[in-house]
């Protein structure tokens, strides 16, 4: 009987390749704290997207104090905040923010647990947005 390493080879490379991509995606988290900077760094890279959406999670007075540009409003003590963020696109990547990095940081678990692939809280929130020198508008 003739020997076919290359089919065997072949076999063995799929399945560690299978194996590896399992495995990466199981590592990579799909909610993450992130800083002001690496915060302001994924905004100005994605300036524009339409598969990244920036939401503040405050009152409707602190939104109107200052926001960062192109937030969107859904404030978190809401009656129907969990309603809204059911209605969102799970498919979309989120970039979530508060006054001081608590809201957000608990809407990060709301995010995973109704499983949104991709979810980013700024863990200073505006506070630490504006220790930085970012702009917020009015």
């Amino acid at each position: 009987m003739k020997r076919r390493p290359s089919i065997w080879m072949a076999t063995l490379l799929l399945l560690l390749w299978g194996a590896s991509v399992c495995m990466a995606s199981a590592v990579m988290p799909v909610a993450q704290t992130i800083s002001p900077r690496h915060f302001k760094a994924l905004l100005d890279r994605h300036q524009g997207a339409p598969d990244v959406v920036l939401l503040d999670v405050r009152t409707p007075k602190e939104f109107k104090d200052g926001h960062i540009q192109g937030a969107l409003l859904l404030d978190y003590y809401s009656s129907d905040y969990v309603e809204r963020l059911k209605a969102l696109d799970r498919e979309k990547t989120y970039l979530i923010y508060c006054r001081s990095g608590n809201r957000s940081g608990k809407s990060l678990a709301i995010f995973e647990k109704l499983g949104f692939r991709r979810a980013y809280h700024m863990d200073a929130g505006v506070i630490g947005w504006s220790r930085e020198n970012y702009p917020l508008v009015r």
